[in-house]
């Protein structure tokens, strides 16, 4: 289906991050997503790292608001719990020579891959590096 996304940490934390470079961006984004009835998809791995990274960066309060968030989504969030086939996929692109490529940007890939998916709400270049296209 056209019309399916997945969301990657760098567009999570700049929708909730008043501060983030992207925001304004990925809230408009959003909203092109909501308007075209996409559906929105992540994996476990990017809420861990999603999480983590908006308690680190952001501090405690605004992790909280953000699972205030994904609880008012009401099904337009489908979470991918991340399979054993896809760790193993990923190294194949773990050992491509990007400047901060994370193992779990590389999860991420295997599991579209397998999904099928190819786009991605995310301002994350390695995304399109590796052959996804980008929403804007």
């Amino acid at each position: 289906m056209n019309n399916q996304v997945f969301v990657d940490t760098s567009f999570f934390k700049a929708f909730i991050d008043k501060k983030d470079e992207f925001h304004s961006q990925a809230l408009q984004t959003f909203e092109n997503l909501k308007s075209s009835n996409s559906l929105l998809i992540t994996s476990n791995y990017i809420l861990d790292e999603t999480f983590t990274v908006i308690r680190s960066k952001c501090g405690l309060e605004l992790a909280k608001d953000f699972k205030k968030v994904l609880e008012e989504f009401e099904g337009g969030l489908k979470i991918i719990r991340v399979l054993t086939i896809d760790d193993k996929e990923a190294w194949k692109y773990f050992f491509n020579d990007w400047s901060g490529l994370s193992f779990t940007d590389c999860v991420s890939f295997a599991t579209m891959t397998r999904l099928g998916l190819k786009h991605v709400a995310t301002f994350d270049t390695h995304f399109q590096r590796a052959g996804f296209q980008i929403k804007k």
